[in-house]
Parts: structure tokens; sequence; C-alpha cells
């Protein structure tokens, strides 16, 4: 016979999800850990309802992740960039760490915000094989993607960061490169990021 689930279990999530409802309905989103396919869902029943409802104008996004999957997040970022070629402002609030592909989706937001103690780390993009044994010509075909791939999202940063493409190549190509808020706001002519701040940038109404 299965066992009842907790009603205070049911509670806890219930009250956990009004309050995520609720802080969508004032354009406030969160993307915490690895960047996948439960961020990108998230982010599209979020967002997208609210986007063609015509009432939204700004949104904020709380990030704190050590990066993710490749494709998930070339998804995010292009979900942002869209949301904001539909004239909504986004901003991104980086805390504790943003590394890898979650410093290639900050790259989105129309502004950029970081506290003090933000870890930014960036890095050669990297994709996992299947294990299976590869012939030579296979070999040189993945890593030919690999290398496209990693041109995407370097290019992502350095366009927007104005940083040379062959500085951020040397930067990152030996180890991680990781840098602070008030270094990332210095990274290239525009900055990983826009403003450095000790309280969010934002205000919760109601």
């Amino acid at each position: 016979m299965d066992q009842p689930v907790p009603v205070r279990r049911l509670v806890k999530l219930d009250a956990v999800d009004e309050k995520v409802a609720f802080l969508a309905d004032k354009g406030i989103f969160f993307i915490g850990g690895e960047i996948d396919m439960d961020t990108l869902f998230g982010l599209f029943v979020g967002i997208l309802p609210r986007l063609y409802s015509g009432d939204m104008k700004k949104i904020w996004i709380v990030m704190i992740s050590p990066g993710g999957g490749i494709f998930q997040g070339f998804a995010v970022h292009d979900l942002l960039k869209a949301v904001v070629n539909q004239g909504v402002e986004v901003n991104i609030v980086g805390m504790g760490m943003v590394a890898s592909m979650a410093v290639c989706i900050m790259q989105s937001a129309t502004r950029r915000y970081a506290f003090p103690n933000t870890q930014f780390t960036v890095h050669q993009a990297s994709t996992t094989g299947d294990g299976e044994r590869q012939e030579v010509n296979q070999m040189l075909e993945a890593a030919q993607e690999v290398k496209r791939i990693n041109e995407i999202v370097l290019g992502i940063i350095a366009g927007r960061s104005g940083i040379d493409m062959e500085e951020l190549d040397k930067l990152s190509k030996k180890t991680d490169y990781s840098v602070s808020a008030d270094k990332a706001k210095e990274f290239g002519p525009y900055g990983l990021i826009d403003e450095v701040v000790t309280t969010f940038p934002f205000q919760i109404n109601g």
C-alpha cells in the first residue's frame, strides 16, 4: 500500500510555488544551479505568457550558476535576446558564481549587474563524448565541431564586452579565467557587467 505524502510537504511546495508565481508576476525570475532543460522550460513558462499578454515591459533575472549545457545555454541566451528584441528590458543580476555558459547568458541582458563578491569564470567550450571508440576521422570531425561551438560562445562574450577575440581566446585557452565583479566590469571596453551593486536594483511592490 502506498504511503500518503505528508501534508506538511505539500504545503511547503505550494508555498514555494506561490512565491515563485508572485515574483514572476512582478517580472522577477531566478536562474540557479546548472543550466539545463529545466532552466529553459522554467523561463519559457514564466516569461512567454506574460510577454504576450502585453503588460510586461521589464524583467529581472537573479542568476547564480556554474554554467551547464552549451546548447541549453544557447537556447536561454537566444530566448532572452528575443524578449529584448520585442521591446522588453531584460536585466540580469549575478550573485555568488557566474561561470561558463552563465557568463554567455548574462551578455543577453539589456543591463548586467553583480554583487561585489560574485566570481566570474570564462573558459573554452567543452563537450562530453559517448564513451564509444572513435575512428580518427570521427575524432577530427568532433574536434572541428567543438572548435565551431567554442567560437560561438567566445564570440558572444567578446561581442558584448568588446574584448578582442584573439585576446579572449588566449585568456581562456590554458585554464579557467576567473575574475571578481570589479574586474568583470573592466573586462574589455564594455565589461562582462555594467554595474556592481550592494543591494537589489529592483523593488517588489504589493
